[in-house]
Protein backbone atom coordinates (compact mmCIF):
# COMPACT_ATOMS: atom_id res chain seq x y z
CA UNK A 1 0.00 0.00 0.00
CA UNK A 2 1.28 3.51 -0.71
CA UNK A 3 0.62 5.72 1.28
CA UNK A 4 -0.25 9.64 -0.35
CA UNK A 5 -0.43 12.93 2.23
CA UNK A 6 -2.22 15.12 0.23
CA UNK A 7 -2.82 18.80 1.05
CA UNK A 8 -6.40 20.86 0.28
CA UNK A 9 -6.86 24.06 0.39
CA UNK A 10 -9.72 25.19 -2.25
CA UNK A 11 -12.93 26.03 -2.48
CA UNK A 12 -14.12 26.96 0.45
CA UNK A 13 -17.95 27.77 -0.24
CA UNK A 14 -18.59 24.08 -1.60
CA UNK A 15 -16.19 22.23 0.78
CA UNK A 16 -18.97 20.22 2.61
CA UNK A 17 -19.31 18.58 -0.45
CA UNK A 18 -15.47 18.87 -1.84
CA UNK A 19 -14.75 16.52 1.59
CA UNK A 20 -17.25 14.06 0.83
CA UNK A 21 -15.78 13.75 -2.77
CA UNK A 22 -12.27 12.92 -0.96
CA UNK A 23 -13.70 10.21 1.05
CA UNK A 24 -15.37 8.50 -1.35
CA UNK A 25 -12.03 8.99 -3.85
CA UNK A 26 -10.00 7.55 -0.92
CA UNK A 27 -12.25 4.57 -0.53
CA UNK A 28 -11.50 3.80 -4.19
CA UNK A 29 -7.78 4.39 -4.34
CA UNK A 30 -7.72 1.66 -2.07
CA UNK A 31 -8.42 -0.59 -4.44
CA UNK A 32 -5.42 0.30 -6.81
CA UNK A 33 -3.11 -0.05 -3.68
CA UNK A 34 -3.06 3.92 -2.36
CA UNK A 35 -3.18 4.64 1.07
CA UNK A 36 -4.59 8.66 0.83
CA UNK A 37 -4.49 10.99 4.00
CA UNK A 38 -6.22 14.12 3.09
CA UNK A 39 -5.15 17.50 5.53
CA UNK A 40 -7.35 20.51 4.90
CA UNK A 41 -6.55 23.85 5.10
CA UNK A 42 -8.87 27.52 5.13
CA UNK A 43 -11.98 28.76 5.88
CA UNK A 44 -13.13 26.53 9.05
CA UNK A 45 -9.35 24.78 10.06
CA UNK A 46 -7.50 27.70 11.74
CA UNK A 47 -4.81 28.31 9.10
CA UNK A 48 -4.08 28.72 5.29
CA UNK A 49 -2.14 26.11 3.92
CA UNK A 50 0.64 28.81 2.47
CA UNK A 51 0.88 29.73 6.55
CA UNK A 52 1.73 26.26 7.50
CA UNK A 53 3.99 25.41 4.43
CA UNK A 54 6.36 28.96 5.75
CA UNK A 55 6.52 27.00 9.26
CA UNK A 56 9.79 25.51 9.41
CA UNK A 57 8.88 22.41 11.19
CA UNK A 58 6.21 21.80 7.91
CA UNK A 59 5.93 18.76 6.58
CA UNK A 60 5.45 18.58 2.91
CA UNK A 61 2.91 16.68 1.71
CA UNK A 62 2.82 14.32 -1.67
CA UNK A 63 0.25 16.29 -3.38
CA UNK A 64 -1.32 19.64 -3.53
CA UNK A 65 -4.46 20.96 -4.42
CA UNK A 66 -4.47 24.86 -3.51
CA UNK A 67 -6.20 28.09 -4.01
CA UNK A 68 -3.83 29.39 -1.59
CA UNK A 69 -1.77 31.03 -4.18
CA UNK A 70 0.65 32.00 -2.27
CA UNK A 71 1.98 28.50 -1.87
CA UNK A 72 3.05 28.93 -5.45
CA UNK A 73 2.99 32.79 -5.80
CA UNK A 74 5.37 33.48 -3.06
CA UNK A 75 8.85 32.03 -4.28
CA UNK A 76 10.00 31.93 -0.26
CA UNK A 77 7.19 29.18 0.00
CA UNK A 78 7.48 27.90 -3.68
CA UNK A 79 11.30 27.12 -3.03
CA UNK A 80 10.50 25.07 -0.17
CA UNK A 81 9.66 21.76 -2.34
CA UNK A 82 9.75 23.26 -6.09
CA UNK A 83 12.54 21.42 -7.32
CA UNK A 84 11.37 17.82 -6.20
CA UNK A 85 7.77 18.47 -8.20
CA UNK A 86 6.80 16.42 -11.07
CA UNK A 87 6.43 17.75 -14.69
CA UNK A 88 3.07 16.96 -13.91
CA UNK A 89 1.28 19.96 -16.64
CA UNK A 90 2.64 17.75 -19.60
CA UNK A 91 0.22 14.59 -17.86
CA UNK A 92 -2.99 16.32 -18.19
CA UNK A 93 -5.24 17.00 -21.62
CA UNK A 94 -6.41 20.52 -21.13
CA UNK A 95 -8.93 21.99 -23.28
CA UNK A 96 -6.83 25.38 -24.83
CA UNK A 97 -8.44 29.15 -24.07
CA UNK A 98 -6.92 32.53 -23.70
CA UNK A 99 -8.04 31.83 -19.83
CA UNK A 100 -5.86 28.76 -19.63
CA UNK A 101 -2.76 30.66 -21.12
CA UNK A 102 -3.76 33.57 -18.85
CA UNK A 103 -3.29 30.99 -15.92
CA UNK A 104 -0.07 28.71 -16.54
CA UNK A 105 2.62 28.71 -15.18
CA UNK A 106 5.34 26.08 -15.70
CA UNK A 107 5.51 22.47 -15.92
CA UNK A 108 5.20 21.53 -12.53
CA UNK A 109 1.87 23.06 -11.58
CA UNK A 110 -0.97 21.95 -13.83
CA UNK A 111 -4.17 24.46 -13.95
CA UNK A 112 -7.53 23.14 -12.41
CA UNK A 113 -10.09 25.61 -11.88
CA UNK A 114 -10.32 29.25 -12.08
CA UNK A 115 -12.95 31.20 -9.70
CA UNK A 116 -13.86 34.71 -12.17
CA UNK A 117 -14.57 38.03 -10.01
CA UNK A 118 -17.00 39.89 -11.78
CA UNK A 119 -18.77 43.28 -10.84
CA UNK A 120 -22.27 42.93 -8.35
CA UNK A 121 -23.38 46.35 -8.39
CA UNK A 122 -26.57 49.05 -8.40
CA UNK A 123 -24.84 51.31 -10.89
CA UNK A 124 -23.99 49.04 -14.07
CA UNK A 125 -23.33 52.16 -16.09
CA UNK A 126 -20.45 53.02 -13.28
CA UNK A 127 -18.91 49.82 -14.18
CA UNK A 128 -18.19 50.88 -17.74
CA UNK A 129 -14.32 52.14 -16.65
CA UNK A 130 -11.00 50.25 -15.34
CA UNK A 131 -11.05 48.54 -12.30
CA UNK A 132 -8.89 51.77 -10.28
CA UNK A 133 -11.25 54.14 -11.68
CA UNK A 134 -14.41 52.39 -9.69
CA UNK A 135 -14.89 54.65 -6.71
CA UNK A 136 -15.59 53.24 -3.18
CA UNK A 137 -15.40 49.72 -4.77
CA UNK A 138 -16.02 47.08 -2.32
CA UNK A 139 -14.07 43.55 -2.19
CA UNK A 140 -12.76 41.56 0.47
CA UNK A 141 -11.04 38.48 0.85
CA UNK A 142 -7.76 40.05 2.74
CA UNK A 143 -6.21 37.36 4.05
CA UNK A 144 -7.10 34.93 1.47
CA UNK A 145 -6.60 35.41 -2.71
CA UNK A 146 -9.43 36.87 -3.94
CA UNK A 147 -8.23 40.15 -2.68
CA UNK A 148 -4.60 39.60 -3.25
CA UNK A 149 -5.45 38.56 -6.71
CA UNK A 150 -7.40 41.87 -7.47
CA UNK A 151 -4.32 43.76 -6.41
CA UNK A 152 -1.91 41.90 -7.79
CA UNK A 153 -3.63 41.80 -11.50
CA UNK A 154 -4.48 45.75 -10.74
CA UNK A 155 -0.64 46.33 -10.08
CA UNK A 156 0.58 44.75 -13.06
CA UNK A 157 -1.95 46.10 -15.46
CA UNK A 158 -2.22 49.69 -14.08
CA UNK A 159 0.74 49.99 -12.11
CA UNK A 160 1.54 50.40 -8.31
CA UNK A 161 -0.06 54.08 -8.21
CA UNK A 162 -3.40 52.26 -9.47
CA UNK A 163 -3.17 48.94 -7.00
CA UNK A 164 -2.92 52.08 -3.98
CA UNK A 165 -5.58 53.59 -5.16
CA UNK A 166 -7.89 50.93 -5.23
CA UNK A 167 -6.48 50.08 -1.75
CA UNK A 168 -6.91 53.65 -0.48
CA UNK A 169 -10.78 54.07 -1.89
CA UNK A 170 -11.35 50.74 -1.36
CA UNK A 171 -13.87 49.12 1.14
CA UNK A 172 -12.07 45.50 1.81
CA UNK A 173 -13.92 42.79 3.62
CA UNK A 174 -12.88 39.93 5.55
CA UNK A 175 -14.03 37.55 2.86
CA UNK A 176 -15.53 38.61 -0.71
CA UNK A 177 -19.27 37.21 1.17
CA UNK A 178 -19.09 40.62 2.54
CA UNK A 179 -17.80 42.89 -0.26
CA UNK A 180 -21.91 41.27 -1.71
CA UNK A 181 -23.48 41.87 1.90
CA UNK A 182 -22.42 45.67 1.24
CA UNK A 183 -24.23 45.82 -2.14
CA UNK A 184 -27.27 43.66 -1.17
CA UNK A 185 -27.93 45.76 2.03
CA UNK A 186 -27.06 49.26 -0.11
CA UNK A 187 -24.24 50.18 1.82
CA UNK A 188 -21.86 50.27 -1.48
CA UNK A 189 -22.64 50.74 -4.77
CA UNK A 190 -20.55 48.01 -6.49
CA UNK A 191 -18.81 45.14 -5.43
CA UNK A 192 -15.72 42.73 -7.28
CA UNK A 193 -17.13 39.77 -6.11
CA UNK A 194 -17.13 35.67 -7.17
CA UNK A 195 -19.57 35.64 -9.92
CA UNK A 196 -21.18 32.95 -8.05
CA UNK A 197 -22.34 35.87 -5.76
CA UNK A 198 -23.21 38.31 -8.56
CA UNK A 199 -25.42 35.93 -10.41
CA UNK A 200 -27.93 36.34 -7.56
CA UNK A 201 -28.56 39.92 -8.97
CA UNK A 202 -32.10 40.46 -9.63
CA UNK A 203 -31.85 42.61 -13.02
CA UNK A 204 -33.03 45.22 -11.53
CA UNK A 205 -32.11 46.58 -8.52
CA UNK A 206 -28.87 44.63 -8.66
CA UNK A 207 -26.78 43.57 -11.76
CA UNK A 208 -24.09 41.40 -12.43
CA UNK A 209 -21.60 43.45 -14.92
CA UNK A 210 -18.18 41.71 -16.27
CA UNK A 211 -15.25 44.08 -15.87
CA UNK A 212 -14.01 45.81 -19.56
CA UNK A 213 -10.91 43.61 -18.48
CA UNK A 214 -12.78 40.87 -18.37
CA UNK A 215 -12.81 38.86 -14.90
CA UNK A 216 -10.69 39.14 -12.61
CA UNK A 217 -9.21 35.47 -11.81
CA UNK A 218 -8.13 33.57 -8.45
CA UNK A 219 -6.87 30.20 -9.91
CA UNK A 220 -6.01 26.78 -8.17
CA UNK A 221 -3.52 24.34 -9.09
CA UNK A 222 -2.20 21.08 -8.36
CA UNK A 223 1.23 19.71 -8.19
CA UNK A 224 2.68 16.28 -7.17
CA UNK A 225 5.94 15.81 -5.30
CA UNK A 226 8.76 12.92 -6.41
CA UNK A 227 8.63 11.40 -2.70
CA UNK A 228 6.29 9.23 -4.30
CA UNK A 229 5.91 7.01 -7.42
CA UNK A 230 5.04 8.38 -10.44
CA UNK A 231 2.16 6.14 -11.14
CA UNK A 232 0.87 6.69 -7.88
CA UNK A 233 0.93 10.38 -8.32
CA UNK A 234 -0.82 10.07 -12.03
CA UNK A 235 -3.87 8.01 -10.64
CA UNK A 236 -4.01 10.78 -7.43
CA UNK A 237 -4.41 13.57 -9.84
CA UNK A 238 -6.66 11.62 -12.34
CA UNK A 239 -9.07 10.53 -9.27
CA UNK A 240 -8.97 14.55 -8.32
CA UNK A 241 -9.35 16.10 -11.53
CA UNK A 242 -12.67 14.10 -12.48
CA UNK A 243 -15.40 14.59 -15.08
CA UNK A 244 -17.16 14.30 -11.83
CA UNK A 245 -15.66 17.23 -9.75
CA UNK A 246 -15.28 19.59 -12.30
CA UNK A 247 -18.89 19.12 -13.58
CA UNK A 248 -20.02 19.76 -10.09
CA UNK A 249 -17.80 22.91 -9.73
CA UNK A 250 -18.94 24.53 -12.93
CA UNK A 251 -22.62 23.64 -12.19
CA UNK A 252 -22.43 24.94 -7.75
CA UNK A 253 -19.45 27.76 -8.13
CA UNK A 254 -19.48 29.07 -11.72
CA UNK A 255 -16.21 27.92 -12.03
CA UNK A 256 -13.61 27.71 -15.00
CA UNK A 257 -12.74 24.23 -15.02
CA UNK A 258 -9.52 23.51 -17.22
CA UNK A 259 -9.04 19.68 -17.04
CA UNK A 260 -10.93 18.26 -21.21
CA UNK A 261 -12.88 16.37 -19.08
CA UNK A 262 -14.90 19.05 -17.78
CA UNK A 263 -18.11 19.85 -19.87
CA UNK A 264 -19.66 22.67 -18.81
CA UNK A 265 -18.57 26.14 -19.28
CA UNK A 266 -18.73 29.06 -16.65
CA UNK A 267 -20.64 32.09 -17.49
CA UNK A 268 -17.20 33.87 -17.59
CA UNK A 269 -15.11 31.90 -19.79
CA UNK A 270 -14.66 34.38 -22.39
CA UNK A 271 -11.80 35.80 -24.29
CA UNK A 272 -9.82 38.29 -21.66
CA UNK A 273 -9.19 37.91 -17.91
CA UNK A 274 -6.83 39.52 -15.38
CA UNK A 275 -4.59 37.56 -13.51
CA UNK A 276 -0.90 37.99 -12.36
CA UNK A 277 1.61 36.67 -14.79
CA UNK A 278 4.23 34.39 -14.09
CA UNK A 279 7.02 37.19 -15.09
CA UNK A 280 5.23 39.81 -12.71
CA UNK A 281 5.13 37.63 -9.58
CA UNK A 282 8.55 36.96 -10.58
CA UNK A 283 9.66 40.90 -10.81
CA UNK A 284 7.96 42.13 -7.65
CA UNK A 285 9.40 40.72 -4.66
CA UNK A 286 6.24 39.49 -1.07
CA UNK A 287 8.52 42.41 1.02
CA UNK A 288 7.20 44.99 -1.81
CA UNK A 289 3.70 43.60 -2.13
CA UNK A 290 2.79 43.27 1.25
CA UNK A 291 4.53 46.78 2.21
CA UNK A 292 1.87 47.98 0.11
CA UNK A 293 -1.22 45.92 0.95
CA UNK A 294 -0.53 46.08 4.54
CA UNK A 295 0.07 49.93 4.38
CA UNK A 296 -4.30 49.90 3.83
CA UNK A 297 -4.72 46.77 5.17
CA UNK A 298 -2.77 46.20 8.54
CA UNK A 299 -4.76 42.97 9.38
CA UNK A 300 -3.56 41.56 6.44
CA UNK A 301 -0.49 38.79 7.27
CA UNK A 302 2.42 38.53 4.88
CA UNK A 303 1.61 35.26 3.25
CA UNK A 304 3.11 33.38 5.88
CA UNK A 305 0.60 34.34 8.31
CA UNK A 306 2.84 36.85 10.20
CA UNK A 307 3.05 40.63 9.89
CA UNK A 308 6.39 41.12 8.52
CA UNK A 309 8.83 38.38 6.40
CA UNK A 310 10.89 37.30 9.05
CA UNK A 311 9.13 33.46 8.83
CA UNK A 312 10.88 32.73 5.59
CA UNK A 313 14.24 33.75 7.08
CA UNK A 314 16.66 30.73 6.63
Amino acid sequence: MTHVLLYWNHICVLHRQEKEYLRRIAEALRDDGIELEVRCFGLGYGEHMSEYLARRDAVLPDVIVSADLEVFENPLIFSRFRDGLYPARDWSALRPSPVLTACTRDRSLIPFAAIPMVYFTRNPEGCKKPIPEIEDLAFGGINNSAAKSIVKSVWERYGKDAAERVLARGSVSDMPIGAYQQVRTGERETALVPSLYALRADGMATHLVTPQEGPVLVASYICARRSIPEAAARRVLDAVMSRELCNFYVQNGDLILFPSCAEGHSTQEGESCMIASAPWLSAVSPEEFYALYRKYLPSAHDGAGATGCSRFAV
